[in-house]
């Protein structure tokens, strides 16, 4: 066999060298390009990510909605879209993506009303792989800056370490209003502001240092809503339109660590009314529309003021158990005149024997049209019942659906923009253990679009914090309140309230 020799710069080189040359040159061309993202693999897969992120309606004002990708490799790619402005990239090792603050805001704000894509790519197996799109909308209503929760280091019904928050939705930025560190760790419950209004609050206090405690346009106090008259505090406070009146529901409860018939129990009322706090006269006042035989409870006010909706449930018969445990409350409302202090006569809204279901949690939205509650086979402490879901009851038509944004897991608290177009809710669905605040769009024809988990800076710590966010509540600005001024005032014994016949 003849072998043919080539000369190269002066040198003769074997045929075989050559050859052996020209393949690996070519295997570096093929290799070169598979490891180029633009021809990477196709693969007919949605990524998978955490938190789950997938086909959402997002306010243009939302925190980047960081998330980590799941998928197995040793690089990652992220390419963020919205019309014509500048693309979002993020080429790195780690799976957990952090979307850059400043372009993400420029993005949206920059891109009301239109698409969001986001394309994931990932480098495995010695190759690139380019998953489905995923599709956001970008909503051209805002949301609220703001939203004030409670978190519980909690096992179940035990707790020791707990606290009110508020956080920056358009950052990720958390401040504390008040933990029970601060006061002999206390319970602190039932926080609640009128109308998105972070310049009227009230938190209540109980087992330690007890005692209401209400934040008024600048004014500070401390009372005690149980008067002669009454069961008990005022618990479950809706504030009135006017800034000035609260009401309350009052009652003997049962709280209790239960299962009877497969059926968890948590809290049970014997007997509950409503009352009415006169915050200028420190006056507690009722009717006997809303104060009968029957137990009302969780009361809400519509955002006119002329109405107080509310739940009600057939008194419980002494001795029976059953009836205590495992009562369905239904919808009524009463007509209230705040100028002369004037109450009409309670009416059924939607009878627990229309829907087979007990109504809790009731919440009016801002325009008065529509009404969200928790509805689930009994009671009305509903967030350890998993089968507890969302519905919202057009209140012209009196007609009531399940809310598209309801999962298998317990739904329960919801609470309405300043504008009526999102709402914020407890939800159960991430690992059906602990409560975490989702965020879901309503439109004006009212369907609740996909929910979303609240954005985390670091996207794994709802896998590392273990609390529950309970009572989460959307506000219009920051609460001015320092927990310094919240805790002198705790230690501070609280003013009597005057119970007017």
């Amino acid at each position: 066999m003849h072998l043919y020799n080539i000369k190269v710069v002066g040198r003769i080189i074997p045929y075989r060298i050559r050859l052996l040359f020209l393949v690996t040159a070519c295997m570096l061309v093929i290799t070169g390009c598979s490891h180029q993202p633009e021809n990477a693999l196709v693969v007919n897969a949605v990524p998978k990510i955490f938190p789950e992120y997938y086909d959402l309606t997002i306010p243009p004002n939302i925190a980047p909605l960081n998330f980590v990708i799941k998928e197995p490799g040793s690089k990652f790619r992220v390419e963020i879209s919205a019309g014509e402005s500048k693309k979002i990239l993020i080429r790195q090792r780690s799976p957990i993506i952090k979307i850059p603050r400043g372009a993400w805001r420029k993005m949206l704000s920059g891109n009301a009303g239109e698409n969001l894509t986001l394309d994931i790519l990932t480098f495995h197996n010695n190759k690139w792989n380019r998953f489905t799109r995923i599709n956001h909308k970008i909503a051209t209503d805002p949301i609220d800056p703001y939203l004030a929760y409670r978190l519980v280091y909690t096992v179940y019904l035990k707790w020791y370490d707990m606290g009110i928050y508020q956080r920056n939705l358009t950052g990720f930025r958390e401040r504390p209003v008040i933990v029970n560190s601060s006061t002999e760790h206390s319970c602190i419950n039932c926080h609640t502001f009128e109308r998105n209004d972070p310049s009227r609050m009230l938190i209540h206090f109980r087992i330690l240092h007890p005692g209401t405690l209400i934040w008024n346009k600048g004014r500070l106090s401390k009372v005690d809503t149980r008067t002669p008259n009454t069961p008990s505090p005022g618990v479950y406070p809706s504030w009135h339109p006017d800034g000035k009146h609260i009401a309350f529901s009052v009652g003997k409860i049962s709280p209790r660590l239960t299962t009877r018939l497969n059926k968890p129990v948590d809290v049970a009322d014997w007997a509950s009314d409503l009352i009415l706090y006169d915050t200028e006269k420190n006056i507690v006042s009722t009717s006997p529309e809303i104060s009968t035989d029957r137990r009302e409870n969780m009361p809400a006010w519509s955002p006119d003021g002329k109405y107080l909706y509310f739940i009600s449930a057939p008194e419980a018969k002494k001795g029976d158990v059953e009836s205590l445990l495992h009562a369905k409350y239904s919808l009524m409302r009463i007509a209230y005149d705040a100028a002369l202090d004037t109450w009409g006569q309670a009416e059924m809204i939607l009878s627990s024997d229309v829907t087979g279901m007990s109504i809790s949690k009731p919440s009016v939205s801002p325009d008065g049209k529509y009404l969200v509650c928790s509805m689930s086979d009994y009671g009305y402490f509903t967030i350890f019942h998993k089968g507890s879901d969302l519905y919202s009851v057009n209140l012209e038509t009196r007609e009531y659906k399940k809310l598209e944004l309801n999962s298998s897991s317990a739904e329960s608290h919801s609470c309405w923009s300043s504008n009526g177009r999102w709402l914020v809710f407890s939800s159960k669905r991430m690992d059906g253990v602990l409560t975490r605040p989702y965020i879901a769009y309503f439109d004006t024809n009212g369907v609740a679009h996909t929910p979303f988990v609240l954005p985390q800076q670091n996207p794994e710590m709802y896998d590392r914090l273990l609390a529950n966010f309970n009572l989460p509540e959307l506000l219009t600005g920051k609460i001015s309140l320092t927990p310094v001024e919240i805790r002198d005032i705790v230690f501070k014994d609280p003013q009597k309230s005057e119970f007017e016949k």
